[in-house]
């Protein structure tokens, strides 16, 4: 098989479903050997029926992004079973809307540490791989509300916003080990949650309204972008916050 990720090996979290899902595939087509972790048996169980019986080099397992012990394990399992890593994409994540004076700690807690301390986990436990082989991408998924504020996703918010701090400071701390790192910030995208969303008619047409272009995103277009950065295509791009919005953040 050909492609510009042959023989990469790449880990995708959260790819059950939606981006995450879409970025397997994708990078399943261009030759990439894929490790990926998500939250459901069920989803494992469906990506191991429709991968692993093929000619792709993939495993797949369930487990807690949030939990640091489960992520060593992880990628120590990875790195015994390929030798390396070359691509992290940290896409695993939860959303809730909630007022901030109803919010607990354990609700707030919940959603960092999904969002965000996944990211540092993951990143903290290939990077040494990576500055070993002298070589790495990683692709941190943030959103336009980790640029701008929206009521009622405090959490959420925060959480987005951070990952595109940690992605700058671990940019230029790692970029003469080249290690490119950089983060996408998609607009609405079609994902898990589209169809509840879509319901909400006044809040649906604000989005659309708000939207120059007019429509929510594909998976497949975030999951194109992921491609693009994790290739040799992006080989002088790092630190970089790529907006994957319909020109929501131009208007």
């Amino acid at each position: 098989m050909t492609g510009l990720l042959k023989d990469k090996v790449c880990i995708v979290t959260g790819a059950g479903k939606g981006i995450g899902l879409a970025t397997m595939k994708v990078f399943i087509d261009n030759g990439a050997k894929l490790a990926v972790i998500t939250r459901s048996q069920e989803d494992v169980d469906s990506l191991n029926d429709e991968f692993k019986c093929d000619s792709h080099d993939f495993m797949a397992i369930c487990g807690d992004v949030s939990n640091q012990d489960t992520v060593n394990r992880f990628v120590k399992e990875v790195i015994n079973k390929y030798g390396r890593v070359d691509v992290l994409v940290n896409n695993a994540g939860m959303r809730f809307r909630k007022k901030f004076s109803e919010i607990t700690f354990e609700e707030f807690k919940n959603v960092l540490d999904v969002n965000l301390m996944s990211v540092f986990f993951f990143s903290q436990a290939v990077l040494p791989s990576m500055v070993k082989q002298n070589a790495g991408k990683i692709i941190n998924m943030s959103s336009i509300a980790g640029t701008q504020g929206f009521s009622e996703l405090s959490g959420y918010v925060t959480s987005k916003a951070a990952i595109i701090g940690l992605t700058k400071s671990l940019a230029v701390e790692y970029a003469e080990k080249n290690v490119q790192i950089n983060a996408i910030a998609p607009g609405f995208c079609k994902t898990s949650y589209f169809d509840n969303f879509s319901k909400n008619n006044e809040l649906y047409d604000f989005t659309i309204s708000r939207t120059p272009m007019k429509r929510w995103g594909e998976s497949l277009e975030i999951a194109n972008t992921c491609l693009f950065l994790a290739s040799h295509l992006s080989s002088y791009i790092t630190g970089d916050v790529i907006s994957v919005d319909g020109g929501w953040s131009a208007g």
